[in-house]
């Protein structure tokens, strides 16, 4: 294929419960499931104030609805607004005491607030439900460590050790603890910082307190998310895959290790990771997504087709991923020289997410290189390009449109707009600029983008001849 637009992301779902609720209309009911699609949607988006405005009129119409807290919550966490999120979890937990993302959330935001008062009695909860999650073991006990209570954590850590066996991180805390100053919440200052984008500050507490958290995963996954955000992807991948060998059960960070081997193009360590993954949570359809994307760039369509088919049979209620495997399937589909059934594929797929304005750009783009249905492309470009104005992709994909339908001068405008930026020195970008000024009647200027072209990286035997022969070829 001559291009492709990675379509992934890192979703992130809670559990949805029931909890005791009054009697709802079937109209209300309705209401409410097409608010709270709607809240998931923009929280997808990154639109987090339009999605707590479904979640909180949810809420409003059936406030025992656990799972619409959870969501506002949630929202109000990621903004730093501390005192409405633990409002609304709080609110979750009391409809839903056995949820166990409830109680995490909650732990969460006491740790970045540093109420290690309420964050004890939190971990209490988190190991009722999961008692042999060792990192709430150690979390509770550094807790109680930090809140000054001496002895309680001592015996906090005595059962760690008891349960799961000693280990030098417990020696270190037991030691900390005898040599009596007591260390200031070191984790919830670094995740403060984080959330605030001050990645400095925030990497410089864990070098300090890197010794005595060398067997926690919060600490490496932490670790992980500082050095995402600072562009370190192969430390931020070192440190998550340490935080995944001292616990298997961090969901989140299984998604950002597979993601970072995407964005790295490392699909062969991506499929072992995957397998991994789905070895601890095979129920999860986005881990199959993944696993279809990898399988499928190292080139075992058959073996990426299958997951493809698991991955649409789970999650069905979320639309946005089922548009996203879709349009992997048709990506594949063209692969195995299928037009027709990718076109379908496509279509399913613009249909479960009209606003997945990439989706629409790689259908697009497909059916220009194939030359057919151009009246359909025009279509779902012209949508692509209103709703994002500056994506170069989009750009690029107009002006191949245009080239294929003949009209070169406007082609030229939009390849141009493509180019601009970072987008310079793009071989595929570089190739169409170099076709659609050919056409125009510039052969000299055509042949110097084609030689840009091919010394940014395109080594397509077709250039090649073009440049050779300094003429234009379909």
């Amino acid at each position: 294929m001559n291009r492709i637009v990675v379509l992934c992301c890192v979703l992130f779902t809670g559990m949805h419960a029931a909890g005791q609720q009054a009697t709802i209309s079937v109209r209300d009911n309705t209401i409410i499931k097409q608010l709270f699609f709607e809240g998931l949607k923009d929280k997808l988006n990154e639109n987090y104030e339009k999605s707590n405005e479904s979640f909180s009129r949810v809420a409003a119409l059936d406030p025992g609805n656990a799972a619409a807290w959870y969501e506002i919550a949630l929202l109000n966490f990621r903004q730093n607004k501390m005192p409405e999120a633990e409002a609304a979890i709080k609110t979750a937990v009391k409809l839903d005491r056995n949820n166990l993302w409830y109680w995490k959330l909650l732990a969460e935001l006491y740790k970045t607030t540093g109420n290690m008062a309420q964050l004890i009695p939190a971990f209490d909860q988190l190991i009722r439900l999961s008692p042999e999650q060792k990192s709430f073991y150690f979390d509770r006990a550094n807790a109680l460590s930090i809140a000054g209570k001496k002895e309680e954590a001592l015996a906090a850590y005595d059962l760690l050790e008891k349960k799961f066996g000693t280990s030098a991180s417990i020696n270190r805390a037991k030691q900390r603890i005898a040599a009596d100053p007591l260390p200031a919440d070191s984790m919830a200052v670094a995740t403060l910082y984080a959330g605030q984008k001050n990645f400095t500050a925030a990497a410089r507490i864990l070098k300090n307190i890197a010794p005595a958290h060398l067997e926690d995963p919060l600490y490496f996954a932490l670790s992980g998310d500082i050095l995402y955000e600072s562009g370190n992807l192969p430390g931020a991948l070192r440190s998550y895959k340490k935080a995944l060998k001292i616990s298997d059960q961090l969901y989140g960070v299984w998604e950002k290790v597979l993601n970072i081997h995407i964005l790295l193009g490392q699909y062969k360590q991506m499929i072992e990771m995957g397998e991994a993954a789905l070895s601890v949570y095979p129920n999860q359809a986005i881990l199959y997504y993944y696993m279809a994307f990898a399988l499928h760039r190292e080139e075992q369509n058959d073996a990426a087709l299958g997951h493809i088919k698991t991955a649409l049979s789970l999650d069905g209620e979320n639309k946005e991923l089922q548009a996203l495997i879709f349009a992997l399937k048709a990506e594949i589909l063209i692969d195995e020289r299928k037009p027709d059934a990718a076109d379908v594929a496509f279509e399913k797929a613009v249909m479960l997410d009209p606003q997945n304005y990439l989706i629409m750009n790689n259908y697009a783009y497909y059916l220009a290189l194939r030359n057919e249905n151009l009246n359909k492309a025009v279509a779902l470009i012209d949508v692509a390009a209103r709703a994002l104005p500056d994506d170069a992709s989009i750009a690029d994909t107009y002006a191949l449109i245009l080239l294929k339908g003949g009209k070169y001068a406007v082609a030229r405008t939009w390849i141009e707009k493509a180019l601009e930026n970072k987008e310079a020195e793009n071989s595929v970008y570089l190739e169409h600029y170099g076709d659609i000024l050919f056409l125009l009647g510039e052969p000299d200027n055509a042949v110097v983008q084609w030689k840009k072209s091919r010394d940014a990286g395109n080594d397509s035997t077709l250039l090649k001849r073009k440049i050779d022969e300094k003429k234009y070829f379909k």
